[in-house]
């Protein structure tokens, strides 16, 4: 057991005490809320409301690339009104638009809520990202992000089960009910991230008032570190959209083997993310996660190339061992990640930081499906070429993150009014960012959280 220097408690057997528990609770109930309504998304909006699905696509891919790059801009909110209170306002937000697909009648109301739903879901996740980084440091952080996206996957699959579970057994319309859970579930974390301690705004605002924009689109090597992760990030399209194709069309094994692959994958993530985030706690762990992370996905796209080649039994076990090693490489990606996003941004910098860094999610939700449908229809190739640029992005991420991490120590701290604690305070917080710590910040303590529901939810 590990005790914070703000007096947080965290351990391997159980799920921090304090304001983190709050917020894995909170994370936890709304991915219930995300699993619930997922599957019931497209038949309430087809079958019920009557909007043609080809217009649903057009809408989920036009709120989709408007939600992911708008939550990329989010930084200068969370800098002026803090994290807590910004999460809050999101809470509420995504409350009210879920409340008001029951009175969608036309496409023309649908698309700007679904363009609010997914604008407000990347959003809260970059707030939660950056109160993680305001209530722990290095492997505190990164373990407590592990508990997180363990509850996102769990709730989610608990949601997903009682969502089919009401559909099959309800004789009357389920979607009003299934609507009203999904709205509690944010209910549920506003009131969560309400009860954090109020200095949590303070973390990132006190230092950033001056309100100067932010430098990290002049930052080319953390550029270059969130390019590599976000062709990492494709990994949860092959999983749910190029797997269930290849399965179907390319090999002998059942189809109903993708259920499975699925549960595989799933139960993994649950069990294995905290254990995959040991020794991720600063950039250097955080790039060899993403180097180990890059081999093991690169290693699952040829097990599933080569599924293509035996009987019904043979595919099956080199797809489910593909899926296994995809796994690994799955959770060593997202720990990674939270090791590398949150050791690179200049002091007093991270909500920008993190917020450019959600483009990551670009990966999964936009280039992901065009890669995996891409690969399916190219049939073996396309596994081989895309298990190349894996093991290029596990090669090129630890000389990224160490050209990241030298060009920061060569820029001097920015400096204005409310940095004046001058060279005698930024010297040791520079150096203690040289070791890959976060344990040099001014700012009061604070309580903490990770990654939303919406992570799991997206594909």
């Amino acid at each position: 057991m590990v005790r914070t220097s703000h007096g947080s408690r965290f351990s391997w057997q159980g799920l921090p005490s304090g304001p983190g528990r709050l917020l894995v609770f909170g994370s936890f109930v709304n991915s219930v809320g995300t699993g619930l309504w997922m599957p019931a998304n497209i038949l309430y909006f087809s079958q019920e409301v009557g909007i043609p699905t080809a217009q649903l696509a057009l809408g989920m891919s036009t709120a989709g690339i408007i939600g992911l790059f708008g939550s990329s801009v989010i930084g200068r909110v969370i800098r002026r009104y803090g994290a807590r209170r910004t999460l809050i306002a999101f809470s509420v937000l995504q409350t009210a638009v879920v409340i008001s697909y029951s009175f969608v009648t036309t496409f023309a109301l649908y698309l700007p809520l679904v363009i609010l739903a997914i604008f407000a879901g990347r959003s809260g996740q970059v707030c939660r990202n950056v109160l993680a980084a305001a209530a722990a440091s290095g492997e505190e952080t990164a373990r407590l992000q592990a508990f997180t996206r363990s509850a996102n996957n769990g709730g989610f699959s608990v949601g997903v089960t009682f969502s089919g579970l009401l559909m099959h057994l309800s004789a009357l319309t389920p979607f009003l009910i299934l609507i009203a859970g999904n709205a509690l579930s944010y209910v549920a974390t506003a009131l969560a991230a309400a009860r954090l301690p109020r200095r949590l705004d303070q973390k990132f605002t006190e230092r950033t008032r001056d309100g100067r924009r932010s430098s990290v689109l002049r930052d080319l090597p953390f550029i270059v570190v969130t390019a590599l992760t976000l062709v990492l990030c494709m990994r949860d399209a092959l999983l749910f959209v190029g797997l269930p194709l290849w399965v179907a069309q390319h090999t002998a094994a059942p189809r109903s083997l993708v259920a499975v692959l699925i549960l595989v994958n799933t139960v993994m993530c649950v069990l294995l993310q905290v254990w995959a985030s040991r020794g991720t706690g600063d950039l250097h762990g955080g790039a060899r996660a993403l180097r180990r992370s890059g081999y093991a996905l690169a290693a699952g796209c040829l097990a599933y190339w080569a599924g293509a080649a035996g009987g019904a039994v043979t595919a099956s076990v080199l797809l489910l061992c593909g899926v296994v090693i995809h796994t690994l490489g799955e959770v060593w990606q997202a720990a990674g990640a939270w090791g590398v996003s949150y050791a690179l941004p200049p002091e007093g910098r991270l909500p920008d930081y993190q917020a450019f860094f959600s483009l990551t999610n670009v990966g999964r939700d936009v280039l992901g499906p065009v890669v995996a449908t891409a690969v399916v229809g190219w049939e073996g190739p396309g596994w081989g070429i895309l298990a190349l640029a894996f093991s290029a992005c596990a090669l090129a991420s630890p000389p990224a993150a160490r050209w990241a991490q030298s060009t920061r120590l060569a820029r001097p701290l920015e400096s204005g009014p409310a940095d004046a604690a001058g060279p005698a305070e930024a010297a040791p917080e520079q150096a203690a960012r040289s070791r890959g710590s976060r344990e040099a910040h001014t700012a009061p303590p604070a309580g903490h959280s990770p990654l939303t529901p919406d992570d799991r939810a997206a594909p």
